[in-house]
C-alpha cells in the first residue's frame, strides 16, 4: 500500500516514520511513503501558494492552482485513481472502522495536508476530494492528522503487525474499547493480577475480556456502547452468565477453574447491572 502526502512541510511527515512499526513496514516494502510539496508549483519569485479569503474572512487560504498542479503530478505516476483525502476538521470523523475500510479497498492513498485556513473549495470540487477529520479540534496543519491516518491504516495492511491477531483485539475493532491488561510481576505494590487470567482456561479468559471491554466502554464512552447496541451487549452478558452457571454445576470441575468461574460470574452480574443503568441514563 502506498501513501502520498501533499504538504508544505513534508519533513514533518517523513520524520514521523523514521522509526517504529510503520517505519519498519516502509523499510520492508510493505508500505510506501512519498511526499510532494505544492510550493514547487507556486507562482512568482516566492512560489506563492496562498492568498486572502474572498468575503473578508480572517486568515489565508491555499490557492487551487498550485494544489491542482501538484496533484496532477501525483496522478501522472498512478496506474489507477488513488483515494484522495484532505485532512480537515470539517471532514467525516476518522475511526478504526474507516481505517480498516481504507486498508481493504485502496492500494494508493493521497493525503493532502493543508495549512493556513484550509483550501479553496473549487479545488475540492474539481478533484472530488474526500475530507476526513481526526477529531473535534483544530491543529496548525494537516501533517499530524496525515501521520495519524497512515499509522492507523498501515496497522491493517497484511504483514505490518508481527501478530496478525493484534489489530483484532485493539480498541474499536468491534466497536468497544479494550479492557485493562496486565503483565509481570503478578503482584505489584500490593495489587494482584485478576486470578481468572491465571486459570489457564482460554475460554473463560476470553469471556472475562469481553466483559471488561463492555464495562470500560459503558463507563467511559457510553455513546460507543449505544452504537454497539444495548441488546447485543446484554445478550453477550446473558450468554456468558449461562455458560458459567452450567460450568459451576459440573461436579468434576477443578478448584482452579471453579474459582475462575465464580469470579467471572460476579463480574458478569456487575456488568449486567451497569448496562441497565447506562441504558436508562441514555433514555432507552
Amino acid at each position: 500500500m502506498k501513501f502520498t502526502v501533499v504538504s508544505l512541510m513534508p519533513e514533518l511527515v517523513r520524520s514521523a516514520f523514521q522509526n517504529g512499526l510503520v517505519g519498519q513496514a516502509i523499510a520492508k516494502g510493505l508500505v510506501g511513503l512519498e511526499t510532494f510539496n505544492p510550493r514547487e508549483f507556486g507562482e512568482g519569485v516566492h512560489r506563492t501558494v496562498d492568498d486572502r479569503v474572498f468575503g473578508g474572512a480572517d486568515g489565508m487560504l491555499m490557492q487551487p492552482e498550485p494544489l491542482a498542479k501538484c496533484l496532477d503530478k501525483v496522478l501522472e505516476s498512478s496506474t489507477s485513481r488513488p483515494r484522495v483525502i484532505h485532512l480537515s476538521p470539517r471532514g467525516a470523523l476518522f475511526s478504526d472502522r474507516l481505517a480498516r475500510e481504507i486498508a481493504s479497498t485502496a492500494s494508493d492513498v493521497v493525503l493532502v495536508a493543508s495549512r493556513y485556513a484550509g483550501v479553496d473549495q473549487r479545488w475540492l470540487d474539481e478533484y472530488d476530494v474526500e475530507e476526513i477529520s481526526v477529531g473535534d479540534y483544530v491543529l496548525s496543519g494537516g501533517e499530524l492528522p496525515a501521520c495519524i491516518l497512515i499509522d492507523a491504516v498501515a496497522r491493517h495492511v497484511p504483514g505490518v503487525l508481527g501478530n496478525s491477531a493484534s489489530s483484532v483485539k485493539d480498541s474499536f475493532h468491534d466497536g468497544l474499547l479494550e479492557g485493562p491488561q496486565y503483565t509481570r510481576p503478578q503482584v505489584w505494590r500490593g495489587r494482584d493480577v485478576p486470578a481468572i487470567l491465571l486459570c489457564g482456561d482460554q475460554k473463560l479468559i476470553a469471556d472475562f475480556e469481553k466483559l471488561q471491554a463492555l464495562k470500560v466502554t459503558a463507563e467511559r464512552r457510553p455513546e460507543l456502547l449505544e452504537a454497539f447496541g444495548f441488546e447485543p451487549a446484554q445478550q453477550m452478558v446473558s450468554d456468558i452468565t449461562n455458560k458459567v452457571s452450567t460450568m459451576l454445576r459440573d461436579p468434576g470441575l477443578s478448584a482452579t477453574r471453579k474459582t475462575a468461574a465464580m469470579e467471572l460470574e460476579v463480574v458478569a452480574k456487575g456488568v449486567g447491572q451497569l448496562l441497565r443503568e447506562v441504558k436508562a441514563l441514555r433514555g432507552h
